[in-house]
């Protein structure tokens, strides 16, 4: 909850830092030039990349702000018991199981496992499917870092474009005030937007991105080792590399637990 107020946050205090040093200037006047420094800015992004790309974009930006942190102990489970399934009931049972999983990619390795694909095969098929949404991905992150370099670009273009309304004026006092508000305020509405909208858009999708990439590893690593009908506990050992300290130790807690609420056999002894 809290993350998804920081940027409204942010953009309050900076609202109310800011409004001493833009006090004396008039509301067209600084709508004037934000609206240069953010139509120049989207107009030279959108003749750069695809229409289709700025869709994705919003989407993913969208979730970012809207999911929840991942949590891979879940997934190893998930792993674990589609594995425990597969080798003790069969692929029926598999296939079955299959259509209650909610990860696109998830459901795409089972699915090869029952159509009975080889290892070598899935491995291949997932990871060309990997790379195709990663550059997607990529694509999109460039698009804000080129949108965090232009906009102080179209902030200098606004502060040139008040620069020659002053030269134009000088005989007009007034045309000058005028001319250097111009000038001033589009750059620093250029700075503004580029290292507090763009730049941090750009490191939180990264960051996200780096989260998917681990995801989407175990899910690799996993189904690998379902279509070898590994056991249940030993994909477990082998995907809890991915896994935190504090994931780590909850899930032996866990485990532990599970096992002292189990009843003891009694042995009776002749």
């Amino acid at each position: 909850m809290l993350k998804k107020l920081l940027l409204p946050i942010g953009l309050l205090f900076f609202i109310i830092m800011s409004e001493s040093v833009i006090d004396g200037t008039s509301i067209i006047m600084n709508l004037k030039s934000v609206l240069l420094v953010t139509a120049g800015t989207l107009l030279s992004a959108f003749i750069a990349f695809p229409l289709k790309t700025f869709r994705d974009l919003f989407k993913s930006l969208m979730v970012v702000f809207r999911q929840q942190e991942t949590d891979n102990e879940l997934l190893v489970k998930e792993l674990e018991r589609l594995a425990l399934i597969w080798r003790r009931y069969g692929i029926v049972a598999l296939e079955k199981a299959r259509k209650s999983v909610e990860n696109v990619f998830l459901q795409k390795g089972i699915e090869l496992v029952v159509d009975g694909y080889d290892r070598y095969d899935i491995r291949n098929i997932m990871e060309k499917d990997y790379e195709l949404y990663f550059s997607r991905k990529e694509s999109q992150v460039n698009i804000l870092n080129t949108l965090a370099k232009l906009a102080p670009v179209f902030g200098f273009v606004g502060t040139i474009l008040g620069l020659i309304n002053v030269l134009n004026s000088m005989e007009d006092p007034a045309m000058i005030g005028k001319g250097m508000a111009l000038a001033l305020l589009t750059t620093l509405y250029g700075i503004l937007l580029a290292n507090f909208l763009f730049f941090p858009l750009s490191k939180k999708l990264s960051e996200y991105t780096k989260t998917e990439a681990t995801v989407l590893n175990i899910i690799l690593e996993g189904i690998m080792d379902i279509a070898e009908q590994k056991t249940s506990k030993s994909i477990s050992h082998r995907l809890n590399s991915y896994l935190d300290i504090s994931q780590l130790s909850r899930m032996h807690k866990e485990k532990k637990n599970y096992r002292q609420a189990q009843p003891t056999p009694q042995i009776q002894v002749q």
